[in-house]
């Protein structure tokens, strides 16, 4: 373990069975933080243009990053949970002041990430299947993507000025560039919008 001004601190991770997040919570706990995180088991895309350790990963839930942790050390907690629920917010709070104390650390990295396009494709450049934007991909992308790291910044900051804290650190995670994301219309929205959020955060 390596002795840092975060040892001690407590994060809240969404994301985190597989990819990003759970590579950040691992980092995390390495530097001494009590890690709390969060995913949501998602159904196999069963398309042979995905490896089958992306199917696997996405359909799995946090034990196995949760148990790397404690083996190595750290400190790691897991619950699933289903972002598009407004309510979720307070609950994820809740729960993880109930394991560790106050969250002084946010990650929102979760994507509730589909391929949805303007055009007639059926495939994208990659020959991954795409569908038409409609309002259930518009929904649950903004939901996941947009929403809800919006509810749990307003929870953290809520939180954290109630307690009177004085040290805390919001972090988001998007992607994209100038060209969007033609074939993953929602998708890149909803990132770039996230983008936003982070921003006036920040400021």
């Amino acid at each position: 373990m390596i002795e840092t001004r975060l040892s001690g601190k407590v994060a809240l991770i969404t994301g985190a069975n597989q990819g990003i997040g759970a590579a950040a919570a691992r980092a995390l706990a390495a530097e001494g933080v009590a890690v709390f995180l969060t995913y949501k088991r998602l159904t196999p895309l069963s398309d042979p243009v995905y490896p089958a350790a992306y199917d696997q990963a996405r359909a799995a839930d946090a034990s196995e990053v949760v148990a790397r942790i404690r083996e190595a050390g750290g400190t790691a907690e897991a619950v699933e949970a289903d972002l598009a629920d407004p309510a979720v917010a307070k609950a994820l709070f809740d729960q993880a002041e109930k394991a560790f104390g106050p969250v002084e650390i946010l990650v929102n990295n979760a994507s509730g990430w589909l391929s949805d396009t303007f055009s007639p494709a059926e495939r994208d450049g990659f020959g991954r299947p795409l569908r038409p934007v409609d309002a259930e991909t518009h929904e649950r992308l903004f939901a996941v993507d947009v929403r809800a790291p919006a509810l749990l910044i307003a929870e953290f900051a809520r939180r954290h000025l109630e307690r009177g804290a004085s040290w805390g650190r919001v972090i988001g995670l998007t992607s994209g560039g100038p060209d969007g994301f033609p074939t993953e219309v929602s998708y890149g929205a909803a990132k770039t919008t996230r983008s936003l959020v982070s921003y006036q955060h920040a400021a």
